[in-house]
């Protein structure tokens, strides 16, 4: 291939050192990333955590720096003195395509992937934070992509280093395939899990969900190929779970109640002995205190107070009452558990389980 020189240099002990078009296009390709290295970065996903834009902009700019000092010691060393071998130049120059390409093909991926996002993504606000989660459309959009990018990549690093002669060879693609198939079990059940979840959508981006086998309250924020990402409800940590073990599980799904809210239950051991008109009263009493407590608990909806149970050691008594805002759940739990336990000591209602358990005492032998 021909070049075109545009600059020259005659240095002492180094020689005439040339600069052709493709050096000038990757020192100006490396100019570009390295001024709007910033610019870059922020337009990545999951680049809103502060420590994970430094983290990322601090990596943008080195290899962005090695790969100009490889491309300058190609510039400098000198060549290979006999024709056909390789020299510290040519090594450099290959290593710094090399990098070249796989840094320009993570950003043009990510970029595109930010643009499939943001074309057939969604938004959702989520506690008062703006999320733009995936779809089915654009997670499988955004897989063709990276396939594509993977096998452009390939080639073009099979080009670099003049190894086409291995495209040639069935043993390349034979180990490839041998590799994908030998990894399936760790890549393939949380993919196709991914994709099921985000085309059923059931389980979308702000749904309140409750897992009882891993006894978990929690918030979808974020639905990939991979994993599924969630906010408890309890303790307010991120909980990242694999997309094949929450499809193994019962998942509850509480944002998707009446028109009224979400309709919720608790339980009462009363003992026995109290009138049933008594214990109504102290449970719409409970309701009604809780009301004041905890703005969550809709109040247009009248509570409904059942008799469960007729157990054992106590009967036990169920008040429903309906929950407006989902998202306050746990607060409207707490109100009715304080205004129950406050209430109890005023109107003379025990809520602890009775033991009506009987000693019998052991006779004593009969002697003659």
């Amino acid at each position: 291939m021909n070049t075109v020189t545009l600059l020259s240099y005659n240095i002492p002990g180094l020689g005439l050192l040339t600069i052709d078009n493709f050096d000038t296009a990757v020192l100006s390709i490396n100019a570009l990333i390295f001024i709007f290295s910033k610019r870059i970065v922020n337009a990545l996903p999951s680049s809103r955590d502060e420590s994970t834009y430094n983290t990322r902009l601090w990596a943008l700019r080195v290899i962005n720096l090695a790969v100009f000092l490889l491309l300058l010691a190609s510039i400098v060393l000198p060549k290979a003195d006999v024709e056909g071998e390789k020299g510290i130049s040519e090594l450099a120059r290959q290593l710094s395509q090399t990098g070249l390409t796989l840094l320009m093909s993570f950003m043009i991926t990510h970029l595109l992937q930010v643009f499939i996002v943001k074309r057939f993504g969604r938004t959702r606000d989520i506690e008062g934070v703006e999320y733009r989660t995936q779809t089915y459309q654009s997670e499988m959009y955004s897989l063709i992509i990276l396939i594509l990018a993977i096998i452009t990549v390939f080639l073009v690093i099979l080009n670099i280093w003049k190894m086409t002669s291995l495209l040639q060879a069935t043993s390349v693609f034979g180990g490839l395939l041998l590799i994908i198939y030998s990894t399936k079990d760790v890549w393939a059940p949380d993919n196709i899990n991914g994709l099921i979840l985000l085309y059923n959508g059931n389980i979308e981006p702000g749904c309140l969900v409750k897992v009882d086998e891993h006894d978990l309250l929690a918030i979808v924020l974020q639905t990939t190929l991979t994993q599924t990402v969630l906010k408890d409800l309890v303790c307010r940590n991120t909980i990242i779970m694999p997309n094949s073990k929450l499809r193994n599980c019962k998942v509850e799904i509480l944002t998707k109640a009446t028109p009224n809210g979400l309709i919720q239950c608790a339980e009462f051991n009363i003992e026995y002995g109290i009138e049933s008109t008594r214990v109504e009263e102290f449970l719409v009493a409970t309701w009604e205190a809780s009301c004041q407590l905890s703005k969550a608990i809709n109040v247009e909806q009248k509570p409904k107070v059942r008799l469960y149970k007729n157990a054992d050691h106590a009967v036990v008594w169920r008040l429903f009452y309906y929950v407006g805002n989902v998202y306050r759940l746990l607060d409207a739990r707490y109100a009715i558990n304080r205004s129950a336990y406050d209430l109890s000591q005023q109107m003379n209602i025990s809520l602890k389980t009775p033991v009506s358990y009987q000693l019998i005492p052991e006779k004593k032998p009969r002697t003659n």
